[in-house]
């Protein structure tokens, strides 16, 4: 049976509200299918998904360069990340208490700390006496060798019998029951430059450095009694003193003695390298020149232990 003519027209051709179009539709023959001339047979395409943000960053990255990367290889500190150092050293020390002295004879310092006779009289300037020291620093950057920012501490102390207030005429002058004590204790915040860029890379086991920055130092004077002493004015024998310090010296890299050790320490420990040393040591300690200020600086040379980690 075919469909009336007057059904297709109600079918597309009639408006709900009995009004007719101006467009038509067919039947194809052989099909019930209704085709509409008007509408495309081809489906409009679907909208492509919004890339994320990891698709993109993985398409995007630039393969790294080949040379460059051989050269982060070629040039890359061994053993684990380096950060700090520790240095324990020692060495003689004479406070320069009495370099400004320009009387007759011993200086203060030397008159009550110096060599004796039998008598208690001072007939040679004091024996240098032994000043131990203990270093820490954080390197910060490496540029051929790790610049840093570091502090040192450091001790010393003197005594001696101490000298009779109204001694008898012939007999010694000084106390053997009371002793003097002199004691400093100076502190110094630096700048640190070590060159490692042959040990690192050409084993070459030596490294020089240099350290320099400001210095201060605590210093008291002790009676027999244990008490700080004080002068005829009241005057307590205490005080502090800034200045400057200067540290150049030389290290040697123990690593090459027995190099499989030295990997497993570091793998084990983090410690990086062990070194002995040595290091002269110029100490400036009278407030610049300003005033009327004790010494308290030396020349020295100083030799330890230090370990970077």
């Amino acid at each position: 049976d075919a469909v009336p003519p007057a059904d297709v027209g109600t079918e597309a051709g009639t408006g709900s509200a009995g009004g007719t179009s101006t467009e038509s539709a067919s039947v194809v023959p052989g099909s019930t299918t209704i085709a509409r001339p008007w509408t495309s047979s081809t489906a409009p395409p679907k909208p492509k998904p919004v890339p994320s943000e990891a698709a993109i960053a993985r398409d995007s990255t630039v393969p790294p360069d080949p040379t460059a990367q051989r050269f982060r290889e070629r040039w890359k500190r061994p053993g684990s990340k380096q950060r700090f150092a520790f240095e324990f050293k020692i060495g003689p020390y004479l406070p320069e208490v009495d370099k400004q002295y320009e009387g007759s004879g011993f200086g203060p310092y030397a008159k009550i700390f110096g060599q004796t006779n039998s008598m208690g009289e001072t007939v040679k300037k004091p024996r240098l006496g032994v000043m131990p020291a203990f270093a820490f620093e954080w390197q910060f950057v490496y540029l051929a060798g790790p610049l840093a920012l570091g502090t040192q501490v450091s001790m010393f102390f003197d005594r001696a019998d101490a000298l009779l207030a109204d001694p008898a005429a012939g007999e010694n002058i000084r106390s053997s029951a009371d002793t003097t004590r002199f004691g400093m204790v100076p502190l110094s915040l630096m700048l640190i430059y070590r060159f490692e860029l042959l040990a690192d890379f050409y084993k070459v086991p030596l490294v020089p450095y240099a350290k320099v920055g400001l210095a201060y130092a605590f210093w008291w004077i002790k009676d027999g009694t244990g008490k700080v002493a004080q002068n005829e004015a009241g005057k307590k024998g205490r005080g502090g003193v800034v200045g400057w310090q200067l540290n150049p010296g030389v290290m040697l890299r123990l690593d090459f003695i027995e190099p499989s050790a030295s990997k497993k320490l570091d793998q084990s420990t983090g410690i990086n390298h062990a070194y002995i040393f040595g290091e002269f040591q110029l100490t400036r300690l009278r407030n610049f020149g300003f005033g009327n200020s004790i010494d308290l600086g030396d020349k020295t040379f100083l030799g330890g232990l230090a370990i970077e980690f």
